[in-house]
C-alpha cells in the first residue's frame, strides 16, 4: 500500500512539474503564434520570427547589461531583427514576446 502511494504522489509532481509555465523561447510557438529562430556571433546577432504577434530579441552580453533591438509589431510573414553589438561578447540572443 505505501509503494502504490507513493507511486501516485511521484506520479501527482511530476504533472504538476510538466504544467508549470516556463518563459517562451527561440523556436516555441507561443500563444502569439510565432516561430523564431535566433543566431549568435562573437558580439552581435539577429532574431527571425515567422507568424504574428509582439516581441522583441534580446543580447544576453557578458560582462555588461543585456541589449534589446527595437518592438516589432509583426501581422504576418517573417521578420529578421538584429540586437546591438556587446562590447565584449555575446552569450545568446533570446526572443521576449511582449
Amino acid at each position: 500500500m505505501r509503494k502504490r502511494a507513493a507511486a501516485v504522489i511521484s506520479a501527482a509532481f511530476m504533472t504538476v512539474g510538466a504544467l508549470a509555465a516556463s518563459p517562451a523561447s527561440a523556436g516555441e510557438v507561443g500563444a502569439q503564434a510565432l516561430s523564431c529562430k535566433t543566431s549568435a556571433g562573437s558580439t552581435g546577432g539577429w532574431a527571425e520570427c515567422t507568424g504574428s504577434g509582439k516581441w522583441r530579441a534580446k543580447a544576453v552580453c557578458n560582462f555588461e547589461a543585456d541589449l534589446y533591438s527595437e518592438r516589432v509589431d509583426q501581422k504576418s510573414g517573417t521578420v529578421r531583427v538584429y540586437v546591438p553589438d556587446c562590447t565584449f561578447s555575446i552569450e545568446k540572443v533570446v526572443v521576449e514576446l511582449l
